[in-house]
């Protein structure tokens, strides 16, 4: 059980007041866009909000990306990081770094999705393959559409437009359902039926959950596990990482019901005002985060069925194929549909065909 633990524990490592811009020459030498600089020595201190836990994942893999980019560039980059929603929601932190008030944060792909809904593809139900005796089956399908030009290429070029600057686009696993109770663990539509689950936000989530006869219920990060003690919901969708480090969950049932992505973001205006070489420092070192993460990830995936749940208490369903099936006939629809609502929404639903191993 320690090497199951140890294992999440290091993933959890590696998966995130004043105003205006935060760097420590905010109000020193101008800098233009071809990302030149009149010192070499130039340190810079990025903002950066999110509204998780410092115990959570999200903030443990951003001291990781601040540990590698200070190393990286002797010091001419950190981060300076508030959790916990300390300077604002986190439904705020993209309008924020558009508006220069903070510089970074971690927003998860149904949050994105509110400026651009081809973020919403990450929210679309069986999505990409997976084999719950072979984890790295979804780990390598989803990296290779991240990996794809036509696929997350498009998504990060997208996503400039709209002036923010995608520097990493990182997975653990795919989100399954979580419930508070062991009565009311989920196993097909019938027992899903009536039940509230806690939802990020975004319309594709929302629709998931209400496909299958449940109420989708938004909820803050911060306020998830009260939101569970009080009974006001019955349980969340989440990766099993998170659910089980975070929240006080009695069953899981997994089946792939989200792909959330989680970036590390920052504004494109203070990316590009950046030296051109703290500009590829800040690239390499996300790249670098994701393939990491993805390692860490199949390690821990491989025990955490057996050991991992077990010792928590938590009650492991797989659904039958059958069971799957009965799924699929109400959730895989609403993929053409968001297709139909997105530009080159179709074309991205045929590049996760074309990278399906």
């Amino acid at each position: 059980m320690k090497k199951v633990l140890s294992g999440i524990l290091i993933l959890m490592v590696f998966i995130m007041t004043a105003c205006g811009g935060t760097s420590e020459t905010s109000n020193g030498p101008q800098k233009g866009n071809n990302g030149s600089s009149n010192s070499k020595d130039e340190k810079y201190v990025f903002k950066v909000s999110h509204g998780h836990p410092p115990t959570s994942h999200q903030h443990k893999l951003l001291e990781w990306y601040n540990d590698e980019i200070s190393k990286r560039s002797n010091g001419r980059l950190s981060l300076e990081i508030y959790p916990s929603g300390q300077l604002m929601p986190s439904g705020q932190e993209l309008q924020a770094m558009l508006n220069g008030q903070i510089d970074m944060a971690i927003p998860i792909s149904s949050v994105i999705g509110s400026i651009d809904p081809i973020w919403y593809i990450f929210e679309l139900p069986y999505l990409f393959e997976f084999n719950n005796d072979d984890p790295s089956v979804f780990i390598k399908h989803k990296r290779a559409f991240f990996d794809s030009e036509k696929g997350g290429g498009v998504i990060k070029a997208k996503t400039e437009e709209h002036g923010l600057k995608v520097l990493s686009m990182s997975q653990d696993y795919y989100s399954s359902f979580f419930t508070a109770d062991k009565d009311k663990m989920i196993t097909d539509l019938k027992s899903a039926k009536g039940l509230k689950i806690r939802s990020t936000g975004g319309t594709i989530l929302n629709d998931t959950i209400e496909a299958l006869g449940a109420s989708a219920t938004v909820v803050d990060p911060s306020e998830v596990v009260t939101a569970i003690q009080q009974g006001v919901i019955d349980g969340v969708t989440t990766t099993a990482f998170y659910a089980l480090a975070n929240y006080p969950i009695k069953t899981w049932t997994s089946a792939p019901m989200n792909n959330y992505t989680l970036t590390v973001m920052m504004s494109q205006k203070k990316f590009q005002s950046l030296p051109a070489d703290l500009q590829e420092i800040l690239i390499e070192t996300g790249e670098d985060l994701d393939k990491y993460l993805d390692e860490i990830s199949l390690e821990a995936i491989k025990e955490i069925y057996d050991k991992g749940a077990k010792e928590k208490g938590v009650e492991v369903y797989l659904p039958t194929k059958e069971e799957h099936d009965e799924f699929k006939k109400v959730l895989v629809p609403l993929q053409a549909e968001w297709a139909k609502t997105v530009e080159d929404g179709k074309k991205l639903l045929d590049e996760v065909e074309n990278t399906r191993p």
